[in-house]
């Protein structure tokens, strides 16, 4: 999850769908002040796993994505398509709460971006960010983009800026929460409606990291990529099973 919301595009919380914790981090994050064991157990390893990958694998992850981003994106398509076909077998499809998933994710593609930055955008593109980041088919990083605050929390992240990653990290921490009790609420009252609405989310995710998008490659190597990333997210999602 840390990983892909770095990149643009890339959707932490379809991420976490593909590992197959979504559920379990939406009801962590909702029972954070309830203090339960297990939930404070998910909240540390998704915790510890998304700042591990942020600080340290990070630039190996960038560098990846600067000078290879046809094969890159073509893994993250496959992995996202397998678990597409993954959920479509376990929901009951509903075409208009797909189709305002499909829509949700695509405008913000379309949006003109913003260059002016100043510290309430920081923190109100930290709150944006973080309701994206575990929104299936959403992009936090998308979200910095757009309000024109990406390359200042990017080089707050490798320069270490202080004050930069606490306004920006508060922010994270209550969209997070904000948008987690929302989910969860959702699901209580129309479980079918979100679980294709969410379906909706990843399809229309697949538009923004579309390979032919972000550079130039061999095709036929690019395909190879694709099919091991699909094969490689249906077995996180077979590990998975055998674990529940």
């Amino acid at each position: 999850m840390g990983l892909a919301n770095l990149v643009p595009g890339i959707s932490g919380g379809t991420m976490a769908v593909i590992a197959g914790i979504y559920n379990d981090l939406i009801i962590s994050i909702t029972q954070l002040f309830k203090l339960k064991k297990e939930g404070l157990r998910v909240l540390l390893f998704v915790g510890l796993g998304i700042l591990i990958s942020i600080f340290s694998g990070a630039k190996a992850f960038e560098f990846g994505l600067e000078n290879y981003p046809f094969y890159m994106y073509s893994l993250f398509f496959g992995l996202i398509l397998a678990s597409i076909f993954y959920l479509k077998n376990k929901i009951k499809f509903k075409l208009l709460p797909s189709l305002m998933g499909i829509i949700l994710v695509l405008i913000p593609n379309f949006l003109p971006h913003s260059t002016t930055v100043s510290d309430f955008k920081i923190f109100f593109g930290g709150f944006l960010g973080g309701a994206a980041m575990i929104v299936p088919g959403l992009s936090g990083s998308l979200m910095l983009l757009i309000l024109g605050i990406y390359d200042k929390a990017i080089s707050a992240v490798s320069n270490f800026d202080i004050k930069v990653l606490l306004i920006l990290g508060s922010g994270v921490i209550v969209g997070i929460y904000f948008i987690a009790r929302l989910i969860k609420w959702a699901l209580h009252k129309n479980k079918d409606f979100i679980d294709n609405f969410v379906f909706g989310l990843i399809i229309g995710s697949l538009y923004p990291i579309f390979p032919f998008f972000h550079g130039e490659g061999n095709i036929f190597l690019g395909i190879l990529v694709a099919i091991f990333g699909y094969f490689l997210s249906l077995l996180i999602e077979k590990i998975d099973n055998n674990m529940l």
